[in-house]
């Protein structure tokens, strides 16, 4: 059985007329004739009574027809999914993000591609970077900004953008730390972590090995699930912490918690943008995935 046939059978059982259903589908009646009998040797069955002008259906007809109708409203529905899905102006982004790509740099992108495309739908989700790397592994999005670079063999990893982060400190009178500190003080100050698998962590774990600090010769006082938790740690005199700059730059120029300096220790790291290696990118994915590229969006 083709497609062809079907649609002929289902508008001849539909109008009860070989000769109305090829002026419908712009056919002649002997070719409506043709593809119904084809059909009717194809399945051993006779599908239609043939009385006078009209046709009238059999039980096997009723039943094929059943059929056929959802085939055809599959079909059609099907095409209109393929139309929706070459239309970049349509259709549902899914994208991940990890805490500062999720947080701070995705949503005014995510509002200048909508104002492009307002058509479209966005879900955007949000986690660690493991988390991130996850959605993809499973899925549930095609892009996805994470704060370290991902090592898996179906991972494509591309870096996207510098991030700067500062190590921040609760305000002068909440804790006797100095404006500026040495290794050896950072060693002895209390000091707050993201958790494992996430890339700030993993960022900062980077940086410290780089002038020689080990995290198991730190001085812990927390381990926290987000930023934000974080942040109002510091703020509260809990200890100190390192963060992208995005996450508490308003803390800062509001003085609720204040930048220390580190000696020599490179307080920057890098975005990257994850795709699996053997799956193409639908049209939309990949249209934003040229936006957050474009020179001319700033990462702001």
């Amino acid at each position: 059985m083709d497609f062809r046939r079907l649609e002929v059978f289902v508008k001849a059982y539909e109008l009860k007329s070989f000769s109305r259903a090829g002026e419908t589908l712009l056919l002649s009646q002997p070719t409506i004739s043709e593809h119904i009998r084809v059909l009717e040797e194809d399945l051993g069955l006779t599908l239609f009574d043939r009385q006078g002008k009209e046709v009238l259906p059999t039980p096997a007809g009723r039943l094929l027809y059943h059929f056929a109708k959802q085939l055809m409203n599959l079909r059609d529905e099907s095409f209109r999914a393929m139309q929706q899905f070459r239309d970049k102006g349509s259709g549902e982004l899914l994208i991940g993000g990890s805490n500062i790509p999720g947080q701070y740099l995705l949503p005014p992108l995510l509002g200048r591609f909508k104002e492009r495309f307002p058509r479209v739908r966005i879900r955007l989700f949000i986690g660690d970077s493991r988390y991130v790397r996850d959605k993809l592994l499973e899925g549930a999005i095609e892009l996805g900004l994470v704060g370290a670079p991902v090592e898996h063999r179906q991972v494509h990893c591309a870096f996207w953008v510098t991030d700067r982060m500062v190590c921040i400190a609760p305000p002068q009178e909440s804790l006797s730390i100095p404006g500026t500190l040495s290794a050896e003080e950072l060693l002895r100050s209390p000091f707050i972590f993201r958790e494992k698998g996430s890339g700030t962590r993993e960022a900062v774990e980077q940086a410290l090995k780089k002038i020689g600090v080990d995290l198991r010769q730190m001085h812990p006082v927390a381990e926290m699930g987000s930023n934000e938790a974080i942040r109002q740690a510091v703020k509260s005199g809990v200890g100190i912490s390192i963060l992208s700059r995005r996450a508490v730059v308003e803390d800062l120029e509001a003085g609720r918690v204040r930048e220390i300096k580190v000696n020599k220790l490179p307080l920057q790291r890098d975005f990257y943008l994850i795709t699996l290696k053997q799956r193409t990118l639908s049209p939309l994915a990949q249209e934003f995935k040229e936006f957050i590229f474009n020179p001319s969006n700033p990462k702001k």
